[in-house]
């Protein structure tokens, strides 16, 4: 079983395909021919089982309604059942494609704003921990080593600015994990749809 982002990441392309096919005179089972050569993912597979058991004796008709009955995105089912409802009663296959093409593009686009808005402080706050940690930890792990005279000079505070540079490398480690944890929250937000 595919996932729903499996199922959408080709959706848009093989129903363009298919449109591009209906129009240039090709007949709906070549189309589906074609896409289930390859080249479209979880779709792909799915019409070449279809052509499968077409080659066995199946009704296409039928074969759109049990693979509808399977799949979880409700952009295929929508998919499905056009091309279902064609063979049954030969509606304008081409001019519904383009309806179910123009609306998963509108929705690809929506979900790619969105995320987009979500990530979009993210590469300051990766540029901003990626180039000041270093500097801000840095500056009193090397004070010893720069001016070892002033650490022993009885001046208040000095003490504490002593073991702050022993801390450099694990501040240095939590800023790296942190960063992976930033990218990771970016990487789990993506919505799959380019």
């Amino acid at each position: 079983m595919a996932s729903e982002r499996e199922e959408s990441s080709d959706l848009l392309y093989a129903m363009r395909a298919i449109m591009v096919m209906m129009n240039s005179g090709i007949g709906l089972e070549a189309a589906l021919q074609m896409i289930g050569r390859g080249g479209y993912g979880v779709i792909s597979k799915d019409f070449q089982g279809i052509l499968e058991n077409l080659q066995r004796g199946a009704r296409l008709e039928d074969e759109f309604g049990r693979l509808s009955t399977s799949v979880k995105s409700k952009a295929y089912k929508r998919l499905l059942g056009t091309l279902r409802s064609n063979v049954s009663s030969d509606t304008d296959l081409v001019r519904a494609l383009q309806q179910q093409a123009d609306r998963e593009e509108e929705e690809r686009n929506e979900k790619l704003k969105g995320y987009i808005e979500t990530v979009s402080g993210l590469p300051t706050m990766l540029l901003t921990l990626g180039i000041l940690s270093p500097i801000i930890f840095g500056i009193p792990a090397m004070l010893p080593i720069i001016a070892p005279d002033i650490l022993n000079s009885g001046l208040a505070g000095m003490g504490s600015i002593a073991q702050a540079a022993a801390c450099f490398g694990p501040a240095l480690f939590f800023t790296t994990i942190l960063i992976g944890l930033v990218g990771y929250r970016a990487h789990s937000k993506d919505p799959g749809v380019i």
